[in-house]
């Protein structure tokens, strides 16, 4: 009798699929109210072993690092850079239980302004 093994030729990414649904900046007043912003995808995706995030919303990161793994204790963290310059911070609630986890992106600006962009992944 001969036994079979299978091994898989290529590992599959483990990735977040997220929809965004609200992008905020803070006004000058003082509030917090919805970007004016041209019309976007409003997806983006999330490489969990590499960082990598890709979207309209983050077109112009050129690297991306892992700051924090998820976990059931904490989030996972992903830094995007121009060169040098942190632009993206990206938070996905991992301890969340379910399958929805909670996204927030933080952008930061070449002048040093903030907004924010929040929805959820899977």
């Amino acid at each position: 009798m001969a036994a079979i093994a299978v091994c898989p030729i290529g590992a599959v990414a483990e990735v977040y699929s997220c929809g965004i649904k609200e992008w905020v900046r803070v006004n000058d007043e003082g509030l917090v109210r919805p970007a004016p912003s041209a019309p976007f995808k409003r997806h983006v995706s999330i490489d969990k072993e590499t960082g990598n995030a890709v979207g309209d919303a983050l077109s112009v990161a050129n690297r991306w690092e892992i700051a924090q793994k998820g976990s059931q204790e904490n989030a996972f963290v992903t830094l995007g850079y121009v060169g040098a310059r942190l632009v993206y911070e990206i938070a996905v609630y991992e301890f969340k239980i379910g399958r929805e986890k909670p996204l927030i992106i933080a952008v930061r600006s070449h002048r040093g302004l903030f907004s924010a962009l929040s929805g959820i992944c899977q």
